[in-house]
């Protein structure tokens, strides 16, 4: 157990390093003109996003260090499950062309969420989440088509 903590708070901090890494970096990509996004946008974003996973991730390893963190999934059924996850990162350029972006990352997080044995509930809440998001993000605040 306290093996599996220490690599929590490594990937924690390396999250968190690779997520300013990031913010500091795309501070120097240019800026567009007219209000539009640039491409320190996305590099920002995500930045943001490791940073604040990393913090999560940490504060949770040393929070959580005696109790248990629920079940890990080994032997055959954790082999299916990482080669199901691989398997369908392959499928993503084929996914993208023909279902377009939206469906493609909806499929992906009920994928996910189907792997995790989650509640239909769930996996329906977190489809329609996914959904939204990758709508409003970059459809219509970034204006990818697709």
């Amino acid at each position: 157990m306290a093996t599996e903590r220490f690599w929590e708070l490594v990937g924690a901090l390396l999250a968190f390093g690779l997520g300013l890494a990031a913010l500091i970096l795309s501070r120097g990509l240019p800026q567009m003109e007219g209000g539009y996004p640039g491409p320190a946008l996305f590099p920002g974003i995500l930045g943001v996003l490791l940073v604040c996973c990393g913090l999560g991730v940490f504060l949770g390893a040393l929070l959580q260090a005696g109790h248990s963190r629920g079940v890990a999934v080994e032997g055959r059924k954790g082999l299916v499950n990482t080669l199901g996850v691989l398997l369908s990162l392959g499928l993503a350029p084929v996914m993208l062309a023909r279902l377009g972006l939206i469906p493609t990352a909806v499929a992906y997080a009920l994928f996910a969420c189907l792997l995790l044995r989650a509640r239909w509930q769930e996996v329906l809440a977190v489809g329609v989440a996914m959904g939204l998001f990758v709508y409003v993000v970059f459809m219509r605040f970034l204006g990818v088509q697709g």
